[in-house]
């Protein structure tokens, strides 16, 4: 009951904002978007934050809201208006206005969901009009990694208690097998992860799985 009221909260704080947001002959559209993404907590954190701020101070109700890529629970979104697309980033609670759909975007955004430039990102953009909405309901069914946040089918953060080792089915973390591997007592560099990583990729990373737990046993110590 108290997850609802929550919900609800925060839904009765969009609407509000919404009257004074929205010109009043588009505000029906408007809250039915709201509406429509009730069981969506991720995007009704970002109309929040939109409504709450409105980019370039332009007064006008969301058309769409666009997934644009998600990795390790992180997502990039497209909020767009009539005037204008927006770009997003949200992160669990958190959501960071990053500008205009096509904005230049921090380096480090870019290399988590694995662009390595800002041209390979743009390159990687779709036009506005080829931009699938966020289908209402699609955030429910989404299982993540308690650790590091990864969602099923992706692969953890290296490091992750959680993931599974491809060589003996322990805990990557905890087992001998990045040392065996490498031929090492211990990893001492950035070098010699590297390495152990290209072994991992060539070996087969484990995805995350919804009945995955950090407590797998470990073949080693």
């Amino acid at each position: 009951m108290a997850k609802e009221n929550k919900g609800q909260r925060l839904i009765d704080e969009i609407n509000l904002l919404i009257k004074y947001a929205v010109p009043e002959d588009e505000q029906q559209d408007a809250l039915y978007l709201v509406k429509k993404y009730k069981q969506d907590r991720p995007i009704l954190l970002l109309l929040l934050e939109y409504y709450s701020t409105l980019p370039e101070a332009r007064e006008e109700g969301v058309d769409r809201v666009v997934t644009l890529v998600t990795k390790q629970g992180v997502s990039l979104f497209v909020v767009i208006t009539k005037s204008d697309p927006y770009l997003y980033v949200v992160s669990g609670e958190n959501v960071v206005f990053l500008g205009v759909y096509g904005c230049e975007v921090d380096s480090q955004i870019l290399s988590h969901f694995g662009y390595g430039s800002q041209t390979d990102f743009l390159k990687k953009c779709p036009p506005v009009g080829e931009l699938e909405e966020y289908k209402a309901g699609k955030g429910k069914k989404t299982h993540a990694c308690p650790a590091c946040g990864a969602v099923e089918g992706e692969h953890h953060f290296l490091g992750c208690a959680v993931e599974i080792c491809p060589w003996c089915d322990g805990q990557l973390s905890n087992c001998n097998c990045r040392f065996e591997q490498l031929g090492l007592d211990e990893i001492e560099n950035e070098e010699q992860l590297d390495d152990f990583y290209d072994l991992l990729r060539e070996k087969g990373r484990i995805a995350f799985e919804k009945d995955q737990t950090p407590l797998y046993p470990g073949a080693g110590k």
